[in-house]
């Protein structure tokens, strides 16, 4: 009822009461009578305008009105109060409307034009205005300075400003807020260090150059001012730094800004922006207790993400998306779908494909893409490229190729999100079709689909694909990318060509340098580096650049597993110990993958004994038993071998008793000791166990195809030219050798 709200307001008058109850109720006579009654009363005129304001001011604006309408006599006074009553309450098309229709005007009523022209984005009208002025004042020339620089304007705020007869404070931020939120932080710091030489600066001049720091990406120095503040900050300045950190990646800290806010003397209480940075910080950490708690005090205090652009509902959505409460992510979004957004379906999608809900996650993607018309093509693609992700992920090719065949649109992102999950699962072939197929279409390969194009070129060792990869790497420039250039660098030398990743290891450093950079290297590019040696046996290379790295890197457990490998490769006993006690004195845990690289390197060279005792620490697993009977399949000479063979056997088959490999290694080792009725008890066991080994397997690039070949399948269309080659071979060798 409007009585209620009459009387919850204490922003109106007493002796008002009665006439907005009229108002209210639209009783335009009863309201008559009463400005009738005090028509007479000296000051009339004064007090009923005094009303407006107020009215306005309590948000009571067409109350405001009708009372404007019904007035017997007007003033200027009354019209600017009107004018200023449109303004507050953002109806600037209705401010417009009664500034042309104003009888006489002073610079108040121009003033407040040139305000609502701004707002309207009506520059030039707001300039043309400003000339025809013949009063100015340095309210006029303020509003006409912060519409410039809202507008972007910038070199005519600043000719506009040092124009300016008069300045005072408002002056001065204006063109600092300008200057900050369009980037320009040198030209805003220069003005508010002026600022602060003049003792002039207060909490709004502080707040728009720390907001501009951070809106930048600056946060440091955004909090360096912060800290240093003279004047108190308010909750609009908290608000800045908090944002500021947890829009820029920095959540720790802005949780850890947050909670100093929460225990300042003035006791400021967060408002909806502080609120939304937090949810957000609170998301990134994984801090669901604190995220709760936000949502609590929004609930109390009103703030539930109701309002007109619901963005803290979209905070609540995005936050327990990630926290993977989806029944709570999907209460919210229920209630306030017909307000959601793109960006909350898509947290909703991705939060049911983070839990491993891929049918919930569908079934949302389904709704979406049924209806679509709200919806940017841009988020459309975000959406359609995550959901083939996911189902890439879940091992399911066939539907994540049938999606992005049904993609009315794809951009470079998704053809690379089709590339990566190919190369994911296995299927290298189509990997190099779809990267062939999205070059055809114009779609210049992102970084991430060329290192996975690159990975898969090393893992079939077709090194002139990966050279065409390379050379498109140097042509459209992604070879900036650090990931890049180490699966560059994995891709030589897992190819062979150990000469070719040296190149690359070494030129594009050069090239950084010669740039004035301070070099793309990181820990992974050196390990792959020394891995590649190391498996190429250039054990002293390998441990020589495990020196060069100390230089610029700190050696990691990857490195050490390196080292370990170059000494393997050569069977260099003394310096793997000195590696493991490297690790040891570095605090650098030694893993299983150390502990296998160690057994295998001590059983190459004889040592049963030792590398069974090795294998049998603590921190060694199944790996360390299986190198140790790998090396007994591999070994000549006495029975020591067999013995150590069958017990590493048995402790790899009690940890894991379907190894394939394990069964058939332990074939191996009784069938080179002569006990072939055991070698025959163990594979009558994997029968019984249901194991199988899986085949192994080769590839060979010829004329721009790969051609995959299996132990036992039939299914190449060459099949039987190339086995009718092969014993043709075969003959051949034989007939050399009796020769």
């Amino acid at each position: 009822m409007p009585s209620c709200r009459i009387l919850s307001s204490s922003a109106i008058h007493p002796r008002d009461l009665p006439l907005l109850q009229c108002l209210s109720r639209r009783d335009l006579r009863a309201a008559r009578r009463v400005l009738d009654d005090t028509a007479h009363h000296p000051g009339a005129v004064v007090r009923w305008t005094s009303a407006i304001s107020r009215f306005a001011s309590a948000g009571f604006l067409p109350e405001a009105v009708a009372l404007f309408d019904l007035m017997p006599r007007r003033n200027l006074v009354t019209w600017n109060a009107l004018l200023a009553a449109y303004l507050h309450a953002g109806c600037t098309s209705a401010a417009l409307d009664l500034f042309a229709r104003m009888p006489s005007r002073n610079v108040v009523s121009y003033t407040s034009a040139l305000c609502a022209l701004a707002r309207a984005g009506r520059i030039d009208d707001a300039r043309a205005l400003f000339d025809a002025l013949r009063e100015r004042n340095v309210v006029s020339y303020n509003a006409m300075l912060t519409a410039l620089a809202r507008s972007g304007d910038l070199a005519g705020a600043r000719r506009m400003f040092d124009e300016m007869p008069e300045r005072n404070a408002a002056s001065w931020n204006s063109l600092i807020a300008g200057y900050a939120e369009r980037g320009h932080m040198a030209e805003a710091r220069s003005l508010f260090d002026e600022m602060v030489r003049c003792g002039s600066a207060n909490v709004v001049s502080w707040t728009a150059v720390i907001a501009g720091y951070a809106r930048a990406g600056d946060v440091w120095e955004a909090y360096d001012l912060f800290r240093t503040m003279i004047p108190d900050p308010n909750v609009v300045t908290w608000t800045a730094m908090i944002g500021g950190f947890a829009w820029n990646g920095f959540h720790h800290e802005a949780v850890s800004l947050f909670l100093d806010m929460s225990r300042t003397a003035d006791r400021l209480e967060p408002n909806g922006e502080t609120l939304l940075s937090l949810i957000y910080s609170c998301a990134g950490l994984g801090f669901p207790c604190l995220g709760k708690q936000a949502h609590a005090y929004a609930l109390v205090h009103g703030m539930d993400g109701d309002g007109e652009d619901g963005r803290l509902t979209k905070g609540f959505i995005y936050m327990y998306s990630r926290f993977g409460y989806m029944d709570w992510a999907r209460h919210i979004f229920d209630r306030s779908i017909r307000r959601c957004d793109a960006v909350c379906w898509n947290s909703m999608i991705e939060g049911y494909i983070r839990i491993g809900r891929l049918e919930e996650a569908r079934r949302l993607f389904d709704e979406i893409t049924v209806d679509s018309r709200e919806l940017s093509w841009v988020t459309m693609i975000v959406t359609w490229t995550m959901v083939v992700s996911a189902y890439f992920d879940a091992g399911d090719v066939a539907e994540a190729r049938r999606l992005f065949e049904r993609m009315p649109e794809r951009d470079a992102t998704a053809w690379t999100a089709v590339i990566s999950g190919l190369v994911r699962n296995e299927r290298v072939a189509e990997a190099f079709g779809a990267f062939a197929e999205s070059r055809a279409a114009g779609f210049a390969p992102e970084g991430h689909a060329l290192a996975a194009l690159l990975g898969a070129v090393g893992s079939v060792a077709r090194l002139e694909v990966g050279e065409q990869v390379h050379g498109l790497t140097v042509k459209t420039g992604p070879a900036s990318d650090t990931v890049l250039r180490n699966a560059l660098v994995a891709m030589y030398a897992k190819s062979g060509d150990v000469e070719g990743a040296r190149k690359v290891f070494e030129e594009e450093e050069e090239a950084a340098a010669g740039k004035g950079g301070g070099g793309w290297r990181d820990a992974v590019t050196w390990n792959t580096m020394v891995m590649g040696l190391a498996h190429h046996g250039r054990a002293h290379e390998a441990l020589r650049l495990v020196v060069e790295m100390q230089q610029e890197v700190e050696p990691d457990g990857g490195t050490c597993l390196g080292a370990l490998t170059a000494c393997d490769h050569v069977g260099m006993v003394d310096r793997a110990e000195e590696v493991i006690r490297f690790m040891v004195d570095r605090g650098i845990p030694v893993g299983a993958e150390h502990h296998a690289c160690v057994v295998d390197m001590l059983g190459r060279a004889g040592r049963f004994e030792a590398a069974e005792r090795f294998a049998g620490s603590a921190q060694a697993g199944v790996e360390a038993w299986g190198a140790l009977l790998g090396t007994c399949v591999i070994a000549r000479g006495g029975g020591e071998e067999t013995a150590v063979g069958e017990r590493a056997a048995r402790m790899v088959l009690g940890m894991d008793p379907k190894n394939a490999a394990a069964h058939v290694a332990l074939c191996h080792v009784y069938a080179r000791s002569g006990g072939h009725k055991e070698a025959v008890e163990v594979r009558r066991e994997m029968g019984r166990k249901g194991v199988r080994k899986r085949p192994g397997c080769s590839w060979i690039g010829w004329r721009g195809m790969v051609h995959a070949f299996a132990c036992g399948d039939r299914s190449h269309p060459q099949t039987d030219e190339i086995y009718s080659m092969l014993a043709q071979l075969t003959a051949e060798i034989g007939s050399l050798s009796n020769g």
